[in-house]
């Protein structure tokens, strides 16, 4: 309480904080684009933007569309370029098929011959002899080296062209530098002229064994991920601070208490869950409010052959019977004095 006997709460007892929120977020939500784009010519990673972004937050989905991580340096390195492009040489993941000009394959006798680009391994800083040396740890496979071409021959007496095929393919996307699943890894210069990485695709745990990089200084926008490196905090913050960011983005400005009940409804159990009906509306106790929102005939149907009982607590319940809602003055219960209800009455 203040000093002069007012309340500081930032909500009134009884607000349907729920349905201000919604409405905060789904109208300026009819204003953003419908399309995922990025800069042409410029030499940056493609990240999911506008109502793409924000159906990809709230449905829960697994996976981002297009995964990427900003990654801070030690302050020891950040500003010294030679040794940032030492460490994005660890960071980016180089497979035999990014630095292989051209290759042959004879699928019945099992054999392939990979011609490595001189001109890319010295981009990579990487030789032919460490990639041999890495497919070398393949089981299936002999490995023979013989100047900028490698020899990948097939193990085994049954050669079946199918198998011989999916070990060829098995072969070109292995990796053999860098962190799996960092496609691309772009050096950015800060404003205060240190440096970072911009990188598209996702991996935590893989750069956090790199010598060099700022453990508190890695941001993902993979959710799930997140949630399973850092815990369901991380996780709740990174989803109100990505819709906070990306309807920002389009000009627009929401609240951000209405962001963070979102964020909070969707990982107060301690998983992530979707607002959809295979999450948080869905799992709704009441039937009626379940089959408000979708499926209606498979809730009712569900609901007779278990025998629930709906005790119409919720909002949409008692909406849907016409029955007063406990929302605002809905919530306050007012009882009169016979005598007190007389004398109001003489009055009148």
């Amino acid at each position: 309480m203040k000093e002069n006997g007012e309340n500081d709460y930032k909500v009134s007892r009884g607000e349907a904080v729920g349905v201000v929120a919604a409405q905060s977020i789904g109208e300026p939500g009819t204003q953003m684009v419908l399309r995922s784009f990025h800069s042409a010519g410029i030499s940056s990673v493609i990240t999911t933007t506008g109502l793409p972004r924000i159906i990809e937050i709230v449905d829960a989905r697994k996976k981002p569309k297009f995964p990427m991580m900003e990654i801070k340096l030690d302050k020891k390195i950040n500003r010294n370029y030679e040794k940032v492009k030492e460490v994005w040489k660890k960071l980016e993941e180089v497979k035999v098929s990014s630095v292989a000009s051209d290759f042959d394959e004879d699928l019945k006798t099992g054999v392939m011959l990979i011609h490595l680009s001189k001109e890319k391994m010295e981009h990579y800083g990487i030789t032919g002899r460490t990639i041999a040396a890495k497919l070398s740890k393949m089981e299936s496979i002999n490995v023979d080296q013989d100047g900028d071409t490698i020899k990948i021959k097939v193990k085994g007496k049954e050669r079946e062209i199918k198998h011989v095929r999916t070990t060829f393919v098995h072969v070109l996307g292995s990796t053999v530098m860098g962190v799996h699943g960092i496609a691309k890894a772009v050096v950015q210069e800060d404003e205060d002229g240190s440096f970072y990485f911009t990188t598209s695709g996702s991996n935590i745990d893989g750069v956090l064994q790199i010598d060099g990089i700022d453990a508190e200084g890695i941001y993902s926008n993979d959710i799930f991920e997140v949630m399973r490196v850092y815990g369901i905090e991380a996780a709740r913050n990174l989803i109100a601070n990505e819709l906070q960011k990306t309807i920002n983005e389009e000009g627009i400005t929401v609240g951000f208490r209405h962001l963070a009940l979102v964020a909070d409804a969707m990982t107060h159990t301690g998983a992530i869950k979707s607002i959809g009906r295979h999450g948080i509306a869905g799992e709704k106790e009441s039937v009626f409010a379940r089959a408000a929102y979708e499926e209606t005939v498979k809730h009712f149907t569900n609901a007779s052959i278990f025998g629930e009982i709906d005790t119409l607590k919720g909002v949409a319940e008692n909406i849907l019977i016409g029955k007063q809602i406990g929302v605002g003055t809905g919530r306050v219960m007012l009882t009169v004095k016979k005598d007190e209800l007389k004398k109001i009455k003489k009055k009148e």
